[in-house]
Order: structure tokens, then C-alpha cells, then sequence
């Protein structure tokens, strides 16, 4: 297909050097360059943590025990590995850091998006039919070129590499090479194709159509095998298990059906569900998880070993439109809602690990997670994509975030409504109601101060003895008195302290001394 022209003529036009003799720009002397603004652009490369991992591998026998901790200071990036390495540790993988935004060239929705097998580009399709390719690192734009003349649905490469299968809503399927030449073109649907996956060996692909069905194909002859009918609404999603023959997919009936590629019949129905299924997906790292995601604003997980449902994920508050499991990380998946959130779960909780509440400005049509899993690509109506990557040590706030957002699309002059400020928290002045004369009613006056009773001077010893009969209670003398116990020469009298008797001594005779 020829390159797409109308968008370089223009920018060539607005060139200096394109202009004529007679044309000069306005502040330029006639001969001079004119110099362009340098645009900081972020990198993202994993060269780095490949050379740190390398690293640790040799100095240790069994590098994944023996991982160093990370610091929360900006010098820790340096040491940080690739996401294989803190499999361990989940939220070390979730990419919701922004990395940069690429908007489309026509302003149209961005619909499909894939990696390249060596994660070194990224490929989006968009609704007027164009491919835009965009770089890994940096993220800047590469090449575009008009690959469908319909809005252009999925986008997918086999699984050794070797092409690229789109499909549109005209219910074409296209053939490319890596370097985008078109290879073969041919009618599969008489409605839109909404997804195509390969099997194991890319002997064999599926389609699903709006036509309610899911069609297995023989990617070589470009035949018709097997026609899956049983849905009762358009067929949304269609996926295609990583080892067996097994495909899953889910439809506007809110049913999610896994059927037999071989003999084309229905092996299971999984209920659950009570809007249209918008995403399947096979787990690749064990085979027997299916995540699904719904316009009833829920997510969940089922397991074909017990054809039931494991989990539900709550959460968006929206209609989700699309989710993706990591690529390296088993547990861990992502889900986009129709309002532009992003929400980062773990198959064994039912909170979210982390959520974006803005990333995009309209629904999430496509994620697309790097082989090597440590940047997400995310495409939405907003005629934008963009590109998450991992949080690392040190790394600024969300409003920091969302000014970079702003300043990559130049939106430098939109004024945001300012956020609400805490008040602070005032005491309540509590006025004294108001008295009518002669009704009462009025406040109830304070009780008057407790007075001490006067003791009257009678001497120290008398005072001493006043003082003590005041301050101690009337029983207190016989509660003390009874631990003592009546022994030899005591006696409890029944009011007043112990008492001990006089002792008599008398002398031989008798008499007292």
C-alpha cells in the first residue's frame, strides 16, 4: 500500500526551506535557519536492568533468592532488574507510570495496538483504517501507511513473528509481512471481524464476527474449516488456547462458551455474566485460567478444570471495555473501563493493586503489554496512545504526572479548575437561648462551690484529732482493726483505734509496783 502523503505534504509545506523565493516567515531573515524546539522525550530502556541482572547472576548461584532491596531514593533506578526478576513481588510489575503519548496523526480512535515479536516497536490501528508505528525506547513516530479502507478492528502476529493479520468491518482479513507489505487480502465475514487469534503451530487462526459465529481457518489455503455457531448475539472476543486446541469466546449474550478447534462443537458454557463480554483471554502461564471482562462493570476469572468461576473483580464503577494478563507475571492482569480508568488486579485478591482514574479521555479500546513486560500500551477514543511503564524509586506524584501528560500534547495553556482545598475545621458558637420575663426557661445556673467545714482551734493535739475524724470515714477504724485478729492482749472495742491493756506487774508481796 502506498505511504500516506497528505500528512508529510503538510509539514513539508510549513518547512522554511520548502518555502519559495519571494516567501519568508515572519521574525526569519531571508537565508537563515529556522531553529526547532528540542523536545525532552522520556527513555525507557531495559539494556540496563538486562546488565544489572547479567550481574547478579554471576555473583550468585540462585540469583532470585538473593535479590538486593531497592532504596525509595532516585539513585536505586540504577539497580534495578527486569520484570522476570521480582516475579516474587507483583506490584513491582504494574506499569502505571506515564511514559509518553502518542497522538494519532488523523484524530482518529485508536482501536488495536501490538508489539513486534523483539518489543522493539509498537504497531496501532486506528479507525480510518491506518497503521502507526511507533518506536520502543522513545516513543516517537516512525511511519504510517493506509492498510484498510474500513475502520480496522484487530491486529495480531503470528506467534513465530513471521506476519501480521489484521482485520476490519468490512469483514476483510489482510496478510502482512514484518515490514508492512501486503500479502494477501481476503473476504472471511459478511459482518466486522472483531478479533483473530493463531493457534500453537500457526497452522490454523479463529475469527469472530458479529454475524454470531467463530470460524476456524487454515491460515495457508485461506479455507474454511469449522463454523462455530451457538452464540445468540454478535461474538466479540475469540481466543485461542496456548497449548491445546481449545478456544474461548464471549458474546452480547453475556455468555462466555469454550469450544473444540478439531471438531468445532461446544465443550462448556460459563454463566456469570450479565452484560456483552468484551474480552477472553487465556492464561499463557498455566492454561486454565479465563479472564473475562463485561459491560456489567465486572471482571472475573474461571477455571476450565472446573468449567466455574473463581472470582469476581469489582471496581471501575463503569463498563469495562478491555483486559490483558502480564506476559511474565501469572496473577496479574489489567482492565480498562468505558470512562478512561485503568485498574491493576491480583488473581488471588479481590482489591485492586493500583488504578489510574484518568488515563485516558474515553474508553480504552486496546492494551498491549512489551514481551519483556515492563511497558504497557494503552488505545482509546481519544485519538491517543500512550505508554506506561514500571514505578521506580523516587518517582514524582500523579499532578507531576498529569502536567508531563499535558505538555507532551501541548496543552500547556489549558488552566485546570483548581482541586478543593481542605477547610479548616471551626467550633460551633452555641448561643444561650432566650428568656421570656415571667415564663422561665432560661439557662440552669452553676452549682456553687463545695465550702469546706471550719474546725475550731482547740490546741494542736485537739486540732490533729478534729482534722482525723474529719478526713477518715466513720468505718474505717474497724474495717483496719480486722485483719489483726484478737490475740493475746488486744481487743477491738466497738468504736475508736485498737487498744492494748495495762500491764500490772506486782511484786513478791503482792503489791503493784
Amino acid at each position: 500500500m502506498a505511504l500516506y502523503t497528505s500528512y508529510y505534504a503538510r509539514q513539508l509545506a510549513l518547512r522554511p526551506e520548502t518555502a519559495g523565493e519571494g516567501d519568508t516567515i515572519a521574525g526569519q531573515v531571508e537565508g537563515e535557519k529556522r531553529e526547532q524546539k528540542s523536545v525532552l522525550r522520556r527513555t525507557v530502556d531495559l539494556n540496563g536492568s538486562l546488565l544489572e541482572w547479567k550481574e547478579v547472576s554471576r555473583l550468585v548461584d540462585r540469583p532470585m533468592q538473593h535479590i538486593p532491596q531497592l532504596r525509595g531514593t532516585g539513585v536505586s533506578r540504577l539497580h534495578m532488574l527486569p520484570p522476570w526478576a521480582y516475579i516474587h513481588l507483583p506490584a513491582s510489575n504494574v506499569a502505571s507510570t506515564f511514559a509518553s503519548i502518542a497522538p494519532s496523526k488523523t484524530r482518529s480512535s485508536v482501536n488495536a495496538s501490538v508489539w513486534t515479536p523483539d518489543g522493539r516497536r509498537c504497531l496501532t490501528a486506528t479507525q480510518a483504517g491506518e497503521f502507526c508505528m511507533w518506536g520502543g525506547q522513545t516513543f516517537q513516530f516512525e511511519t504510517i501507511i493506509q492498510a484498510h479502507e474500513t475502520p480496522i478492528r484487530t491486529i495480531v502476529f503470528t506467534r513465530n513473528g513471521n506476519f501480521l493479520v489484521s482485520g476490519d468491518d468490512a469483514g476483510h482479513v489482510r496478510y502482512w509481512k514484518t515490514n508492512l507489505e501486503l500479502v494477501k487480502s481476503t473476504q472471511v465475514h459478511k459482518e466486522s471481524v472483531r478479533q483473530v487469534s493463531f493457534s500453537r503451530t500457526d497452522l490454523k487462526f479463529a475469527t469472530a464476527s458479529d454475524d454470531s459465529t467463530v470460524r476456524v481457518w487454515d491460515f495457508a489455503r485461506v479455507t474454511s474449516e469449522h463454523v462455530l455457531a451457538g452464540h445468540g448475539g454478535d461474538v466479540k472476543t475469540v481466543d485461542w488456547h496456548p497449548q491445546s486446541s481449545l478456544l474461548v469466546s464471549g458474546s452480547k449474550d453475556g455468555l462466555v462458551k469454550v469450544w473444540c478447534a478439531r471438531s468445532g462443537a461446544s465443550v462448556a458454557t460459563m454463566h456469570g455474566h450479565k452484560g456483552t463480554i468484551t474480552t477472553t483471554k487465556w492464561n499463557e502461564m498455566n492454561g486454565n485460567w479465563i479472564l473475562s471482562a463485561s459491560r456489567d462493570q465486572t471482571c472475573r476469572i474461571y477455571d476450565i478444570r472446573m468449567q466455574a468461576e473463581l472470582a469476581t473483580y469489582v471496581g471501575h464503577g463503569t463498563d469495562l471495555t478491555q483486559a490483558a494478563w502480564h506476559p511474565l507475571q501469572e496473577d496479574l492482569f489489567v482492565s480498562g473501563g468505558h470512562d478512561g480508568s485503568m485498574a491493576f488486579w491480583l488473581a488471588g485478591r479481590q482489591t485492586m493493586l493500583d488504578k489510574v482514574p484518568m488515563a485516558h479521555e474515553g474508553s480504552i479500546w486496546t492494551f498491549a503489554w512489551n514481551p519483556s513486560g515492563h511497558v504497557l500500551t494503552t488505545g482509546a477514543a481519544d485519538a491517543c496512545t500512550k505508554f506506561w511503564c514500571r514505578c521506580r524509586p523516587g518517582d514524582p506524584f500523579f499532578e507531576q504526572q498529569q502536567a508531563a501528560q499535558m505538555e507532551e500534547i501541548g496543552m500547556e495553556g489549558v488552566v485546570e479548575p483548581p482541586r478543593p482545598v481542605a477547610q479548616p475545621i471551626r467550633t460551633p458558637v452555641v448561643h444561650a437561648p432566650q428568656v421570656i420575663p415571667g415564663l422561665g426557661g432560661g439557662p440552669v445556673p452553676p452549682p456553687p462551690p463545695a465550702v469546706k467545714p471550719m474546725i475550731p482551734a482547740r490546741g494542736a493535739r485537739g486540732a490533729a484529732t478534729a482534722v482525723r475524724r474529719v478526713a477518715v470515714p466513720r468505718d474505717a477504724h474497724r474495717a483496719a482493726a480486722v485483719p489483726l485478729g484478737r490475740g493475746r492482749g488486744t481487743h477491738v472495742p466497738p468504736r475508736g483505734g485498737v487498744q492494748k491493756k495495762k500491764r500490772v506487774v506486782r511484786g513478791r508481796r503482792g503489791t503493784a509496783r
